[in-house]
């Protein structure tokens, strides 16, 4: 198989051949979307949040049935027992590669894995949580800026990522408001060798996104996310439902317990509440504007790879 037209460094350390992550998505991070992006060339990620052990276990399994190609894991650090049982599965399951994220898993967990010989890239929001996962001896360090679905920090991906290109030895890929080529290209242009995407692949054709989840997607403007701790107790940038929305203007009217309690089982309850239609939440970033159809992953991750070139070679020639 020839080389991609973006080939970089991390696609030698990772094994494949687009530099292009796919993120990982509790409620669309299925075993079809994962296995469908690393057979398309680039890194499907399974998500261990909200899950059992059982179902990391079987999970596993079925992407290497689906696929010869590699895969990650994404431990979510949720207290040391959920993330060293979940890094002892990766070990005993032979996963080659594990994610990092929302927060800092622990040096012991680290160590854990790469004495296993798994490579171990870091999700991050700030420079100096890029710092700190390199000292723990972490391969590579994905920046995610605020503008992305999922658990949040504050610094958007155009100021953090150069910021830590600059600041770690290891390569460093982007994460956070890429949805098309443009993105891409703008994130080697920080000093990224590679992409992590999570919204985009949340509308394919092998995502396990509910129906309304997807409908939300194809439809929604940059405006209709929401940072909320309703969900999970940290900051989330989800779909803006009128229950969500409700919650943080009951929060920051100083509603008590009770109130925001209530609301936040609403925002949680994942069924509409005149309709039986599942709403289970999802994470969701700023880059959903972009999106307006579902398309296969084989079909989003060559028009990424392809209209990347062109553009590159446009570029080129204005540049002289």
């Amino acid at each position: 198989m020839p080389p991609s037209a973006m080939h970089t460094v991390v696609c030698d350390m990772l094994g494949i051949r687009h530099p292009i992550l796919q993120g990982a998505m509790q409620g669309g991070g299925s075993v079809d979307l994962v296995s469908a992006v690393s057979n398309a060339g680039g890194l499907g990620i399974l998500p261990t949040f909200g899950g059992t052990e059982e179902k990391l276990r079987a999970d596993i399994a079925e992407v290497g049935q689906r696929t010869d190609k590699p895969f990650a894991v994404n431990i979510l650090p949720m207290g040391r027992g959920f993330t060293e049982t979940r890094a002892r599965i990766c070990i005993e399951l032979d996963v080659p590669i594990v994610t990092t994220g929302r927060a800092d898993p622990g040096e012991d967990a680290v160590h854990m894995l790469k004495d296993a010989g798994i490579t171990v890239l870091s999700v991050v929001p700030t420079v100096g949580h890029a710092v700190r996962m390199v000292e723990e001896g972490v391969d590579a360090i994905i920046a995610s800026g605020c503008e992305a679905g999922g658990h949040v920090g504050t610094v958007s991906t155009l100021p953090l990522v150069p910021q830590v290109a600059d600041a770690v030895d290891v390569p460093v890929l982007a994460a956070g408001g890429i949805g098309d080529a443009r993105g891409v290209l703008a994130a080697f242009a920080l000093g990224a060798v590679g992409v992590q995407i999570g919204t985009l692949f949340m509308a394919s054709s092998e995502s396990g996104l509910n129906a309304w989840g997807v409908e939300q997607l194809v439809h929604m403007s940059e405006i209709d996310t929401v940072v909320t701790k309703a969900m999970t107790g940290a900051p989330v940038r989800c779909i803006a439902t009128p229950e969500l929305v409700a919650y943080e203007a009951a929060r920051r009217d100083g509603a008590d317990k009770t109130v925001l309690s209530d609301l936040r089982k609403k925002a949680r309850a994942g069924r509409h509440p005149e309709r039986d239609e599942d709403r289970r939440q999802t994470a969701a970033g700023q880059v959903a504007g972009l999106i307006h159809e579902v398309r296969p992953v084989a079909d989003i991750i060559e028009a990424l790879v392809a209209e990347s070139a062109a553009m590159a070679v446009t570029f080129r020639k204005q540049a002289g």
